[in-house]
């Protein structure tokens, strides 16, 4: 665990929640972030911990997930260099509300709660992005929890290929390729399926030659009969 200003500065202008940054601002704020280094597998916190720290990542992939009473496990996303998480117990100071695990060797930079209050204390334009970074997340949030409701399994699951796409998607050729490693089970958990339903969904898909599935690797290759499918599903495209 240890500083390092001028990777941290390159690193923090790629999140979007400080995309905005000023250079000089950017500077000032990643000498304030500390490297940590994950394993595949391991446990960065638990749901219930307390919060304190949001977390950049550099280089790898994490993934978030809560746990329900029965013991079901509700993946909620997969991240990966760019990304951040843990904000939210940033700002209230509340126990973390999910589970974040590292899924391959991964590299964060972390900033204290005390440090990004600080901060923002002395910076209002920097507080009122964070105000419309946020809101964006809930927007988000509130689209997920209507997809739940209103769309059937083949939309939500084309939503959520199109979301992973979008994170994380490169252009290639075909269409855009989802740089994920994801199983049919990550899928089922995304989208409040079971594994086999997601199997006869993706089956689907394959034959309609819109999206391409090569082992733990998913191609979208027709993105408009995806959104498509989402409008007669009931669903809003955004």
């Amino acid at each position: 665990m240890k500083r390092e200003p001028n990777r941290a500065s390159n690193s923090l202008q790629t999140v979007p929640f400080f995309a905005k940054l000023s250079q000089e601002d950017a500077d000032q704020l990643s000498q304030r972030l500390i490297m940590r280094r994950f394993s595949p597998g391991q446990i960065i916190f638990h749901h219930g911990d307390p919060g304190g720290l949001l977390y950049l990542i550099n280089k790898g992939k994490v993934k978030i997930a809560h746990s329900t009473p029965d013991g079901q496990e509700a993946l909620l996303a997969i991240l990966g260099a760019g990304d951040f998480f843990g904000e939210l117990a940033l700002i209230d100071d509340s126990p973390r509300s999910a589970t974040a695990e590292a899924l391959e060797t991964t590299e964060t930079f972390t900033l204290h709660r005390d440090e990004f209050i600080d901060y923002l204390s002395k910076n209002p334009d920097f507080a009122l992005h964070v105000l419309q970074t946020l809101a964006q997340h809930i927007r988000r949030l509130n689209s997920q929890i209507s997809d739940i409701f209103f769309l059937d399994l083949p939309g939500r699951l084309a939503r959520t290929l199109l979301n992973l796409a979008q994170q994380h998607g490169k252009q290639v050729d075909e269409g855009i390729r989802i740089e994920l490693s994801l199983t049919q089970t990550d899928l089922a958990e995304m989208t409040g399926a079971t594994r086999v339903s997601i199997n006869k969904a993706l089956g689907r898909f394959r034959r309609s030659k819109w999206v391409r599935v090569q082992g733990r690797r998913f191609t979208i290759l027709d993105a408009d009969a995806l959104e498509n499918l989402i409008q007669v599903s009931g669903g809003a495209s955004y």
